[in-house]
């Protein structure tokens, strides 16, 4: 089941879309997702490089839809602190905060959270897309 205020993603690429179903809040600067078993490692928690593609993923919604980037940001950086285990069946919220936007830089940084439980903290920089506009 799908949390008050969260409706699916449309627009996502087609790296995205082989991810799973992803969901963003109406009013609130999040994107979200269940946790599904293709989410997860041996060990039976979230994969790392998922997580990291949650946050990323979260970070490039999140700025083209508060319209910080006229166009598609980029990543140039991007930093992880995994924090705690992630299982399947979680719905995992990026809560992302736009820390400054420069003339060419924008500075953000994600928390991911299962409820209250922080398991996730990226920092993120990002540029403006200057050429061919990539799928959506």
């Amino acid at each position: 089941m799908t949390p008050d205020g969260f409706k699916a993603l449309e627009r996502r690429s087609g790296f995205l879309r082989n991810c799973g179903d992803f969901y963003v809040h109406d009013e609130r600067p999040i994107l979200a997702v269940r946790l599904e078993p293709q989410h997860l490692n041996y060990v039976g928690i979230a994969h790392g490089g998922f997580l990291a593609t949650v946050a990323d993923s979260a970070f490039g919604v999140i700025l083209r839809r508060e319209s910080v980037s006229q166009s598609v940001a980029v990543t140039v950086n991007l930093n992880v602190d995994y924090i705690g285990p992630v299982h399947e069946g979680d719905w995992l919220e990026a809560h992302v905060d736009v820390l400054k936007t420069g003339a060419t830089f924008i500075n953000a940084s994600c928390l991911l959270k299962v409820g209250e439980r922080l398991v996730l903290r990226a920092n993120g920089v990002f540029t403006t897309w200057k050429g061919k506009t990539p799928c959506t």
